[in-house]
């Protein structure tokens, strides 16, 4: 999944990117920031294999494209909450 490369451009770190940007803009975060990150990881991978591949002609294709956008925007809202878990608060200085 990491390896998936369009144009130069790891899609995985566009969905951490286009996540965090989101949020800073909108000042959101918890469920919000999770189902924000599952939609941006759906568009990017069946926009991925759409360019790629084409228009899927089985349900096994559209299914491997939704399961892979879902892995995509789970990640990046798990490694978020992961590393938050884990730095200390800066808020206050």
């Amino acid at each position: 999944m990491s390896d998936i490369v369009f144009n130069g451009v790891s899609l995985m770190a566009l969905t951490f990117g286009l996540v965090e940007i989101i949020k800073s803009w909108f000042s959101i975060g918890g469920k919000v920031v999770t189902g924000i990150s599952m939609g941006i990881g759906i568009l990017l991978n069946v926009g991925y294999n759409l360019s790629v591949e084409g228009l899927p002609t089985e349900a096994s294709g559209w299914f491997s494209m939704v399961i892979g956008g879902l892995a995509f925007g789970l990640a990046a809202s798990g490694f978020y909450k992961f590393v938050d878990a884990r730095t200390p608060d800066n808020s206050a200085g």
